[in-house]
């Protein structure tokens, strides 16, 4: 937000006193300089501006005011942290070498950045001054990366309000030209699109991940695949996690004895119990080795990690490869690998290739009918 003389003269009523329009004016040009170091032209480098850092401001230009270098050496030195008074010779001493004067002179210099929006703290024994905050300087970058989180979650992400609110409060001051940048469609975004609308379960994973966070074990009643509901009454919240376009609870639970993954939107009835997990009591879920063959088709290049522990064991003539790997659970694995269709075969262990078989063969009964006759 680019403060006009009226504005900051309003505000100088109250904390710089006497008020010279002299000064006043300074300000003015310097809240210009601190904008004008961050608007970029979208045809310049994207690495550099004028030959400096995006993440760094440009230094103003020699015949600029005294108080201008003064202001930005300050604001470039407590951006980079915490300023002790007794550091200031060997920190600041270009813009302050009297060190008798230098607290005089950086207490006004604070009211004066103040006056821009930007609040430096005092705190005493030993005195410190620390940036904590104002009105925040966007590069080109900045504007780009909030677009992108702003096109990341979708509408049906859970927690889409609370990220919407944060990045109307981040981007309520943006000049107009930056208004454009930011609204932009991203390119480079990784939209996170559940399959259904999760916002109704906001409050219910937030009390999971207030259960996980203080080692609460809940208890629950779960809607499976099969329609059956069952009560499970001590259940261990290790985690929750987003895959397969869905939000699961990963937890243990004392009616199998096993740990498995929830889906968020199934679990009914939650009940936090008053106990607390004991530390290094957690059960551990075995991670299942397997082997699968991927199409040459699809191995080529990098392979994609869909799993723990990838590694390529072999690689056959016709351009195949056989890749042993980690899962979760039979679920995960058999889920993934129908992802590829036809250019991924599991392999080992037997049980599991059976299953697969199993859900392949379910498949096809569901479409015989329409299969060509040979």
């Amino acid at each position: 937000m680019l403060i006009d003389l009226h504005a900051i003269l309003c505000l100088n009523k109250h904390t710089i006193k006497p008020c010279r329009k002299a000064h006043v004016e300074l300000l003015v040009r310097f809240n210009k300089f601190l904008k004008a170091t961050a608007a970029l032209d979208e045809n310049e480098a994207p690495n550099s501006v004028i030959g400096k850092p995006m993440y760094m401001l440009k230094h103003p230009p020699k015949s600029a005011p005294r108080l201008i270098h003064r202001l930005h050496a300050l604001l470039e030195t407590l951006r980079e942290g915490p300023l002790y008074f007794a550091e200031i010779p060997n920190r600041l001493g270009a813009a302050y070498p009297s060190i008798e004067s230098a607290r005089r002179m950086i207490d006004r210099d604070i009211t004066s950045l103040a006056a821009l929006g930007i609040m430096v703290a005092r705190t005493a024994n030993p005195l410190c001054y620390t940036l904590r905050g104002g009105l925040p300087v966007y590069q080109l970058e900045d504007l780009r990366t909030l677009a992108v989180i702003r096109d990341t979650f979708d509408r049906r992400h859970p927690q889409v309000h609370q990220i919407a609110g944060v990045l109307e409060r981040l981007t309520a001051d943006l000049t107009t030209d930056e208004q454009l940048i930011y609204e932009r469609r991203a390119v480079r975004r990784a939209p996170v699109r559940p399959a259904i609308d999760y916002t109704p379960y906001a409050d219910l994973i937030a009390q999971l991940e207030q259960s996980i966070t203080i080692r609460q074990p809940v208890a629950f009643r779960y809607l499976p695949s099969s329609g059956r509901e069952k009560r499970h009454p001590y259940v261990e919240p290790y985690d929750i996690e987003f895959y397969d376009r869905h939000f699961y609870l990963v937890a243990y639970t004392s009616l199998s004895s096993q740990i498995l993954d929830f889906r968020v939107d199934r679990i009914r009835h939650l009940d936090r119990l008053d106990q607390r997990i004991p530390p290094g009591t957690e059960a551990k879920r075995p991670l299942i080795t397997f082997r699968y063959r991927l199409a040459a088709a699809l191995a080529q290049g990098e392979l994609s990690q869909r799993f723990e522990s990838q590694q390529i064991i072999e690689r056959l003539n016709n351009g195949d490869m056989i890749v042993e790997a980690q899962g979760r659970s039979d679920f995960f694995i058999i889920q993934t690998l129908l992802r590829y269709r036809g250019n991924a075969e599991l392999l080992a262990p037997d049980s599991l290739r059976a299953k697969m078989a199993e859900e392949v063969q379910k498949l096809a009964d569901l479409y015989k009918g329409d299969l060509p006759q040979s």
